[in-house]
């Protein structure tokens, strides 16, 4: 289980008879005109993928071994829907059934032929339209969906046209003889779930649903040489980390093993951390000789995209406050003589070439505002690496860094609180908690005003909220 992120606050205990002490609806879809199915281009890799389907695919002999998903374009069909997402079709009357003998599209990759034949259908032709829903989405979060209908036997001339909210698709064609169609929509997330309907509802070959909310652009250093403990930057406040494929950290749960300080998970506990186009894993990098054996045994472990054919990779989290600046440090470390190379971006800043393939590897440290959606994306590309494109990560650390408030005088008249902090963010904003008990969950504190720290980061505040009645308050300032 993933821990939250840590609440930066300060906790204010009031006592009135001693000192003050511290202590929907669906979206609308706007559709694209429909293409024709052509190649593995098709498929659409902005941003990072929410969710697939592949329907239909377990009634086909080849499918049925795990993990059961399929890559295309680097991106994974999950033949039962990506898990969380509960992605379905329902509709009055629909009878669903499911066959695997429609026409080869013909496109350049097997993998993609073979999804394209098989598709969940409608039997029933005088039945509602289909819908098709999914949820656990992110509110102001924009999306892309993209739908593919194939059957391309002769005498097969169906269209189905896409409603998503009040917008209408052109109609998409299921190929009459040819290849079938697919249709790419996006919106902007007015709940937590979304749903479009096809009229008449025919058949449905592949789905995927991805976030491509934009993401913030990182400001990155310059790549520096794996040298010892040191490296590991400890500003700031941990935030999460990510210690791929290291058994000796997967052994030790939630503690990792700690190098200067700081833990690196396993099991990371990076929020709703998310991967595409890493493949594999491998535990016999070479040993980069520092002096902290936890370090050397980490940089021994790493993910990486196997395939060498340039797919995407990527990977992303969640859970960042909005406003905050957050610090990312990245490891790659080989070390083998065989000169790989990588490249990191973030938003539209890509990092300086980053040497991993030599002794030692090395790391590279970048920093960023999250931006109002709490996410973050880093896509990393082997394009040029003299030993081909095969990206990988050892270690991954994220670190909040924004400055916390701090108290610089406390005073109660009357029924009025009055209190003033410095070193907070600029302008950053914050919220004045309070509660009876101070051992209550921080989500049971119930909030009294907000309001934002002025320009140089500092509160002077003074507010009426004190109740003689009540013995002991508490007060906690969270930013």
């Amino acid at each position: 289980m993933q821990p939250k992120p840590t609440t930066k606050a300060l906790v204010i205990c009031v006592s009135l008879i001693g000192l003050l002490t511290t202590a929907a609806n669906a979206a609308n879809i706007t559709w694209q005109a429909p293409a024709t199915i052509s190649g593995t281009s098709d498929v659409n890799t902005q941003g990072t993928l929410f969710s697939s389907w592949a329907p239909g695919d377990d009634y086909q002999g080849d499918f049925n071994s795990a993990p059961q998903n399929y890559t295309v374009n680097g991106v994974a069909f999950n033949t039962y829907g990506t898990p969380g997402t509960d992605i379905g079709i329902s509709g009055t009357g629909i009878n669903l059934d499911r066959y695997n003998g429609f026409a080869n599209p013909g496109t350049g990759d097997s993998i993609y032929n073979n999804l394209l034949q098989v598709a969940i259908f409608n039997w029933n032709s005088g039945s509602s339209d289909m819908t098709v829903s999914w949820d656990n989405l992110i509110v102001g979060h924009t999306y892309l969906v993209q739908v593919w209908l194939n059957d391309g036997r002769g005498s097969q001339p169906g269209t189905s046209t896409f409603i998503g909210g009040v917008s209408n698709s052109a109609p998409v064609a299921i190929g009459n003889g040819v290849p079938g169609q697919y249709i790419i929509g996006t919106f902007v997330a007015d709940g937590g779930s979304q749903s479009f309907t096809m009229t008449p509802g025919i058949m449905i070959n592949l789905i995927q649903v991805r976030d491509i909310t934009p993401t913030p652009n990182v400001t990155w250093g310059t790549p520096t040489a794996i040298s010892g403990p040191a490296d590991v930057k400890t500003n700031g406040t941990y935030f999460g980390s990510w210690a791929p494929y290291n058994q000796d950290s997967f052994n030790n749960g939630s503690s990792g093993l700690v190098v200067n300080g700081t833990k690196f998970v396993a099991s990371s506990d990076l929020p709703n951390l998310f991967t595409v186009g890493f493949n594999n894993g491998y535990n016999g990098y070479n040993n980069p000789g520092t002096s902290d054996a936890n370090y050397n045994d980490l940089l021994q472990t790493a993910t990486y995209e196997g395939n060498g054919d340039g797919r995407p990779v990527s990977l992303s989290w969640t859970g960042m406050k909005p406003g905050h600046t957050y610090q990312i440090q990245i490891w790659a470390n080989d070390g083998r003589g065989n000169g790989r190379t990588e490249n990191f971006t973030g938003g539209a800043n890509t990092s300086a070439t980053v040497n991993f393939g030599d002794a030692p590897g090395r790391y590279v440290v970048g920093t960023f505002v999250a931006g109002a959606g709490g996410r973050q994306v880093i896509s990393l590309s082997g394009a040029g690496s003299p030993n081909g494109p095969y990206p990988q990560v050892n270690l991954v650390q994220v670190r909040d860094l924004t400055p916390q408030p701090l108290l610089t005088s406390i005073s109660v008249s009357g029924t009025t609180l009055n209190l003033s902090a410095v070193n907070g963010s600029n302008g950053g904003q914050y919220v004045l908690l309070g509660s009876t008990n101070v051992a209550k969950p921080l989500s049971q504190w119930t909030p009294i005003l907000t309001n934002n720290l002025d320009g140089g980061g500092n509160l002077n505040l003074s507010t009426n909220i004190l109740n003689p009645a009540v013995k002991l308050q508490f007060f906690m300032l969270k930013q």
